[in-house]
């Protein structure tokens, strides 16, 4: 009879430490669930950075500036501007000379006002630059925003808050 016990007694010791085996498992892997859920908005550091092309193009500079609150971004601002400090996005004759041209090439007609805002749209619901599409119609200047985004992700996630000047993409 005291022979009984003891294996009853070891068979209930051993599914009393799988069950804490188990539960420990569980909880280690619950943990590191939300630590991954987290840890894409806490490699970014709060502050606002700025990127620009290296050249310009046709008379203008790509830039962006990009402001990281809470370890997201917050506000993102894409644009060009000429040697007079002049907006792209608010060039009129721009505008009207680029969806010309557009049309008359087949392509999407857009202007800058309008793929700079869903460039920047695209990136704040998106929050990973690796997400956000070409804009048809704008293919190169949606190249130029990525390659900015992609070139401030280092200053972003040390703080670093210096402009950092970027060469345009190749094919």
């Amino acid at each position: 009879l005291a022979r009984m016990k003891t294996k009853a007694h070891e068979k209930d010791g051993y599914f009393m430490k799988k069950r804490i085996f188990s539960a420990a498992l569980g909880a280690i892997l619950i943990t590191a669930v939300f630590a991954g859920c987290t840890s894409n908005s806490n490699t970014l550091k709060d502050g606002t950075y700025h990127a620009q092309m290296k050249e310009a193009s046709h008379g203008w500079t790509d830039y962006v500036e990009i402001t990281v609150k809470d370890g997201k971004f917050d506000t993102v601002v894409y644009d060009s501007k000429n040697d007079s400090g002049d907006k792209k996005s608010l060039d009129e004759d721009y505008k009207k000379s680029m969806i010309e041209g557009n049309k008359n090439a087949g392509k999407a007609e857009t202007y800058p006002a309008d793929y700079s805002k869903k460039l920047a749209d695209s990136l704040l619901e998106k929050q990973d630059i690796s997400q956000v599409d070409t804009v048809a119609g704008a293919t190169n200047s949606s190249k130029n925003f990525k390659a900015m985004v992609e070139a401030l992700k280092s200053n972003m996630s040390k703080g670093k808050t210096d402009t950092v000047l970027v060469d345009a993409p190749t094919e």
